[in-house]
C-alpha cells in the first residue's frame, strides 16, 4: 500500500490509550526515503485548538466528515502503511500545503 499526500486514514494514536484510534493526513509523498512502507503523518481531530486548521466542507476532495474536523500540524508521526485502515477520505492541495507549511513553521531555523 502506498498512502497519497493529502490522503486521511485512521490509525493508532500514540501517547493515548491501548486501542485509541485517530484519523491522520499524510503529509509525506514519495520522496520520503521510505515511502513504500510509511509515511508522515499529523493528527486530525474534533476539537478546536489554539493553531488547529479547520478543515470546511468543501476541503474535502473525497469522503469528508460527519463532525467539524481540524489538522493539528504541531502533532507529527510516522505510521507504517500496514497500521493505517479505514481510508476517510482526502482533502485538497490548498489544505494540505496550509497543514505542511505551518508544521515547518514549528521547525525553523
Amino acid at each position: 500500500m502506498t498512502d497519497i499526500q493529502g490522503e486521511v486514514w485512521w490509525g493508532p494514536a500514540p501517547h493515548k490509550s491501548d486501542g485509541a484510534y485517530r484519523p491522520w493526513l499524510v503529509v509525506s509523498d514519495s520522496s520520503h526515503p521510505f515511502s513504500a512502507d510509511e509515511c508522515i503523518v499529523v493528527a486530525m481531530t474534533t476539537q478546536n485548538h489554539p493553531d488547529g486548521i479547520p478543515v470546511p466542507d468543501e476541503a474535502w476532495t473525497r469522503g469528508g466528515s460527519n463532525k467539524e474536523a481540524y489538522v493539528s500540524p504541531w502533532y507529527v508521526t510516522t505510521i507504517k502503511h500496514r497500521d493505517l485502515d479505514n481510508q476517510q477520505g482526502e482533502l485538497a492541495d490548498a489544505l494540505v500545503a496550509e497543514a505542511i507549511e505551518a508544521l515547518h513553521g514549528y521547525t525553523s531555523l
